[in-house]
């Protein structure tokens, strides 16, 4: 997928998460070609940051943030990097931002939203519990703030597919709303927590103390409340 982009220079071919890319090249400008197993795509990235994107398999055709988070998702990427000059970046972005833009403003509101909601020493509390190997707090598929030892941009997007999916389920059966996700394989455990508007994820090992992660989970989500009802005007 290619919508009349300039061609750059081809700097680089590789195989790789479209999050460890971006860990990788942090200063990249310029055009990159996405091929995954059922389908491609391309973003147009200045300085490390996606700013537009599409993707296309088969009849599923998306855009924007769409089809960069969907692109996310995928372990390896088949990815051809060309770089651009600024006069290239500024004609790609004359060419496609209005069709295949990733709006700016909610990039914004991720990063109020996460500034303003958890503290490092409020992660840390989860990170101490025995077995835990990372935390995460995500919204909408990204990871906003992290500690520990994972591909935290990865898991916030399949989590927040989780999440969707438990919603229905709930939904569907009336159970009422979300309040925890729990998944146990022989190599861990994944636990998906709502705390305001955000998830916090927790990676654990098999052997770990989900009593106490829940513990942990449920004394902020209880202290964030407690903190909210404090800063409310008095009538």
């Amino acid at each position: 997928m290619n919508p009349g982009l300039p061609p750059g220079e081809r700097i680089a071919a590789m195989q790789i998460s479209l999050a460890r890319l971006f860990e990788f090249s942090p200063d990249f400008t310029g055009y990159v070609k996405a091929e995954v197993a059922n389908g491609g795509g391309f973003l147009l990235v200045e300085k490390g940051k996606p700013i537009a994107g599409g993707f296309i398999a088969g009849d599923l055709k998306l855009s924007g943030r769409d089809a960069y988070k969907i692109m996310l998702k995928e372990n390896t990427v088949n990815c051809i990097l060309s770089a651009y000059t600024p006069e290239e970046l500024e004609l790609a972005k004359t060419e496609i931002m209005d069709d295949f833009g990733i709006p700016e403003e909610e990039e914004e509101e991720k990063e109020v939203i996460g500034d303003s909601v958890l503290s490092p020493e409020t992660l840390q509390s989860v990170m101490r519990q025995p077995g835990v190997r990372g935390v995460s707090v995500f919204f909408e598929g990204f990871a906003l703030q992290s500690v520990g030892d994972a591909d935290f941009e990865h898991v916030a997007a399949v989590a927040e597919d989780l999440v969707r999916a438990g919603s229905k389920i709930t939904e569907d059966l009336m159970m009422g709303d979300l309040n925890q996700l729990l998944l146990e394989t022989p190599e861990g455990k994944l636990i998906v927590t709502p705390v305001n508007e955000l998830f916090i994820c927790v990676l654990a090992d098999t052997n770990a103390n989900l009593g106490l992660i829940r513990l942990a989970l449920q004394t902020i989500k209880y202290d964030l409340s407690e903190g909210q009802k404090t800063e409310e005007p008095e009538e």
